[in-house]
């Protein structure tokens, strides 16, 4: 993953709740950038920006801190999992209220079978058929 964030010149890393923070946080450190979290509703400290979005049995609410992002920031999002795109669009509306620039979306496996990835128009990586 840290591999890729340098390919796609991202210098900012947000995880999304909560097995993304695994990957964010070791990718994060490793090339010496900031993390930002992508949380469920009520979990985060201070002021949030938050947005609501429909999962396949319900709907969700996701937070991300006030002030954490700002425009010149190259982001990088990170998760374990991408399935139907319905969490990852919504971290991505939250980037995006700051004005920084989505340089891509990395994740560990892709549930290809849902055709999630036709419902995005950011660069999707998916490293299940990496050698690592």
């Amino acid at each position: 993953m840290a591999n890729e964030v340098k390919k796609i010149k991202a210098n900012t890393i947000v995880g999304i709740d909560s097995r993304g923070f695994i990957f964010a946080s070791a990718v994060a450190y490793k090339l010496k950038m900031k993390l930002i979290m992508i949380r469920k509703k009520g979990k985060l400290p201070g002021k949030t920006d938050s947005i609501s979005y429909n999962l396949e049995y319900g709907s969700n609410k996701l937070e991300i801190q006030k002030g954490m992002i700002f425009k010149n920031d190259k982001v990088a999002i990170i998760d374990d999992i991408f399935a139907t795109s319905g969490t990852m669009k919504a971290s991505i509306k939250l980037v995006k209220k700051s004005k920084a620039l989505i340089k891509g979306v990395i994740v560990l496996l892709e549930l290809d079978f849902l055709k999630g990835r036709s419902k995005l128009k950011e660069k999707l990586i998916s490293l299940e058929n990496a050698s690592i």
